[in-house]
């Protein structure tokens, strides 16, 4: 099972609060994604309204939450010393109290859980029998939509791993097949951007080449990549190009519709997949020149990760990328997935946007933090990174580079 530190402080914040387990959709503790600097980590409601039906005493709306609860937040914050995430420094207001988390510790944890849940990912998704399939009137054909059908299968069929479901699922792109025994994801068409139906002329293979045009494009005119006819640079765009479509396909809701475009002077569809797979080559090329140097002698090799001094980690954009992308990830999974009852839904997009908004954070830090200096800092960042670029293998690893970066 995945470890999941923060919803385990969040548990235990509501439980210090009400005195009763948190029930499922809860959502009076917030987790913050901005400002975490001035505005914290977690908040909650600091009026007694929002609580009613959970608080355990008689509410005086005069009163603040923590002043009904007869507490404050000094005793929260030594409350907080017997979890696993702990809390340095508390702020209220009327109507909100502010949790800021002990980052120190709370990178050193995430970091330790990160790496096992990688490792928990890993090993289900190379073990588990898989129980989703695609209706057999979807198969054996090259049009798109039967591509994205594909496609959608593949990522399914990791997440029911990663998850232990064993619910028969069937992925189909015709609303008229039924399966009596089996849940059905209904995947939307691939639709032709300029005409707005679906797409029957271009084929697969027409999609994936012309994407691959695209990526050798974007990577001559905006990275200044020489192109040679070397077979591995080939092989390297041929899975850039494929990747890129991989991107497109899944980076919308499956139920609804995918528009493209064939138009490849315009260079905009595999700008989102690329700006995220050349991030990826960065890492890679980070780690593995990094890995170059120990073997030279020019930087110490990565310290024991109990004697690491993550109090190094002082940047902001640090702290952004471990608190959103690193403990912020068993969140993000779980709630790609939701197979309550006769429900049958995943959100494999969300993951796209996930690894978006992961990479924009990181460009913005790699532009401003010198990564391979001669420092102290150098193995602790390295450290990080290397978490990163072992995180992301939820989507079927023969299609996205960016699972195979380490």
């Amino acid at each position: 099972m995945l470890e999941n530190v923060l919803e385990k402080f969040i548990d235990n914040l509501f439980l210090f609060i009400t005195g009763k387990k948190k029930p499922n959709g809860c959502l009076l503790v917030k987790k913050h994604s901005d400002n975490l600097n001035t505005h914290g980590d977690i908040s909650f409601p600091n009026t007694p309204k929002p609580w009613y039906g959970f608080l355990k005493c008689n509410s005086n709306e005069k009163n603040t939450l923590l002043e009904n609860l007869n507490t404050s937040s000094l005793n929260l914050t030594n409350e907080s010393r017997g979890w696993e995430l702990q809390i340095s420094k508390v702020t209220e207001d009327k109507e909100r109290v502010y949790l800021f988390l002990d980052r120190s510790s709370a990178v050193r944890i995430g970091l330790l859980s990160a790496l096992r849940n990688n490792n928990f990912i890993s090993t289900r998704i190379n073990v588990t029998v898989s129980t989703v399939s695609i209706d057999p009137a979807c198969e054996n054909t090259d049009c798109l939509t039967s591509l994205r059908v594909e496609y959608v299968k593949k990522t399914l069929a990791n997440l029911c791993s990663v998850f232990e479901h064993l619910s028969s699922i069937v992925v189909s792109s015709k609303s008229s097949s039924n399966y009596s025994n089996s849940k059905r994801m209904l995947c939307g068409p691939v639709l032709n951007a300029s005409t707005l139906v679906k797409e029957t002329t271009v084929t697969a293979k027409d999609l994936i080449k012309n994407r691959q045009e695209e990526m050798m494009s974007i990577a001559q005119h905006k990275y200044g990549v020489r192109i040679s006819e070397d077979s591995k640079w080939k092989e390297f765009i041929d899975h850039l190009g494929e990747s890129a479509v991989v991107f497109e396909l899944l980076q919308t809701r499956p139920s609804s519709a995918v528009k493209i475009n064939m138009n490849c002077s315009l260079m905009g569809s595999s700008k989102g997949a690329s700006f995220i797979l050349y991030n990826c080559a960065r890492l890679e090329t980070i780690i593995r020149t990094y890995n170059e140097r120990v073997s030279e002698g020019t930087y110490p090799s990565l310290p024991d990760f109990n004697e690491t001094d993550f109090t190094l980690l002082t940047h902001e954009d640090e702290w952004y990328l471990i608190f959103n992308f690193i403990l912020g990830l068993p969140s993000l999974l779980s709630s790609c997935v939701d197979l309550e009852g006769s429900k049958c839904e995943f959100k494999p997009h969300q993951i796209c946007s996930f690894l978006c908004s992961m990479v924009r954070v990181f460009s913005q830090y790699y532009r401003k933090i010198r990564i391979l200096t001669v420092s102290a800092v150098a193995p602790c960042v390295l450290g990080e990174l290397e978490l990163f670029a072992t995180q992301y293998n939820i989507i079927d690893t023969r299609y996205v580079t960016f699972v195979n970066i380490v």
